[in-house]
């Protein structure tokens, strides 16, 4: 069962509530982002499936252009138990396909990477510490920290280091080229052969990594988002970051879908089935 209704200009964006196993409350996102979502973050509804940033930032071919305009406001159940993966990703993929008669497709491209490899001078890399860090669990997402009270450490975030730098803890290569591709303008891949979990030093000011407010260094002739600040931190760990080709599936919509102007036209009403 599920109830979709068109948002207005006045209404306020947001994102999903608190998981709850079952049901899905989605608040005025685009259709774009709906369709990211279900495609590109949560494709087959495995728990904390990895997935890269650039990729879900990838443009949508062949939709209109009000699906990154148009907002709509989610509220679904599933028939038997279901988690928050399955809701957001298969789920919603039939919705989209059942009642916004979207058609997509993915279609495989060339597209620039950065490879990382083992440098001659071999990997220099510290196992994790045992319970350093905490892995997210998106069904059971930490309680908010006590006023004044810090966090808990998530494994794989980047964090600032009280002696300068970065730390990010608890983490495979795979997953570290991840958290650094958020930094740079096209994936990082991991291409070590390296396998564990390491706690990991990276020698990088924010201003590296185009943090908003960041004092930026007037010696330094790295410019954010090109990977070279990137490039020499990893350097000191013994790995390689090396410009090259690599393939990647983009999403192409086949049919506008009709329904998009069904719900612009009755947007004060929800439809529920």
């Amino acid at each position: 069962m599920a109830s979709i209704k068109r948002c207005q200009d006045s209404d306020t964006d947001g994102g999903g509530g608190d998981p709850t196993p079952g049901r899905l409350h989605l608040n005025c996102l685009t259709t774009a982002n709906l369709i990211r979502m279900a495609y590109l973050a949560f494709p087959t509804g495995r728990p904390n499936e990895p997935v890269s940033p650039t990729f879900l930032q990838q443009p949508i071919s062949g939709g209109p252009s009000r699906m990154n305009s148009d907002r709509y406001r989610i509220d679904a159940k599933a028939d038997g138990p279901a988690n928050l993966e399955m809701m957001r990703g298969p789920m919603m993929q039939a919705l989209l396909e059942d009642r916004f008669h979207l058609k997509i497709r993915r279609e495989s491209k060339e597209t620039n990477v950065f490879e990382l490899i083992v440098s001659k001078s071999g990997a220099k890399l510290h196992a994790a510490k045992e319970g350093g860090c905490e892995v997210f669990d998106r069904n059971h997402p930490p309680p908010d920290p006590t006023p004044g009270q810090p966090g808990p450490v998530l494994c794989g975030s980047a964090l600032m280091s009280v002696n300068g730098g970065f730390d990010v803890l608890g983490v495979t290569i795979a997953d570290l080229c991840r958290e650094l591709t958020k930094f740079v303008d096209r994936d990082i891949v991991d291409k070590t052969g390296v396998a564990g979990v390491f706690d990991v030093h990276l020698d990088l000011a924010p201003a590296d990594l185009g943090y908003p407010d960041a004092i930026p260094d007037p010696t330094s002739t790295y410019s954010p988002g090109d990977g070279r600040a990137i490039a020499a931190a990893v350097d000191k760990l013994g790995l390689q970051m090396r410009p090259a080709k690599g393939s990647a599936p983009f999403l192409v919509i086949d049919s506008p879908g009709k329904t998009l102007r069904e719900l612009r036209r009755r947007s004060c009403r929800p439809t529920t089935g």
